[in-house]
């Protein structure tokens, strides 16, 4: 392969990492969204939680750091949310996220 065409499939893969992450991103806000209002946070906290739910994704990357984290914020405020009900909404937000992407694309 070409340097030309080895650095073209370098920033393909690049950007595909870009897309995901913003992907990721928007989904990780929406779900502290949807999380802060089961918390019964008023507007103002509400996306300041949000914001928390991404930087939480980025310090420990992955669904399952991201579901213990939204299990402990629930069971400290006794908001009955299963684990289930926690990931389908991680889903279905993910969904979303990236038809939103793929429409502003």
């Amino acid at each position: 392969m070409s340097p030309k065409k080895a650095s073209a499939a370098a920033s393909a893969v690049t950007i595909d990492e870009a897309i995901e992450d913003c992907v990721l991103t928007r989904r990780d806000f929406y779900l502290g969204l949807w999380a802060g209002r089961k918390l019964g946070l008023s507007d103002a906290a509400l996306q300041a939680y949000a914001r928390s739910i991404v930087e939480a994704d980025y310090q420990a990357p992955g669904s399952e750091a991201l579901i213990q984290k939204l299990e402990r914020d629930f069971a400290a405020r006794a908001c009955v949310v299963t684990r289930e009900e926690i990931e389908r909404e991680l889903h279905r937000l993910e969904a979303d996220a990236n038809r939103q992407f793929m429409v502003s694309d």
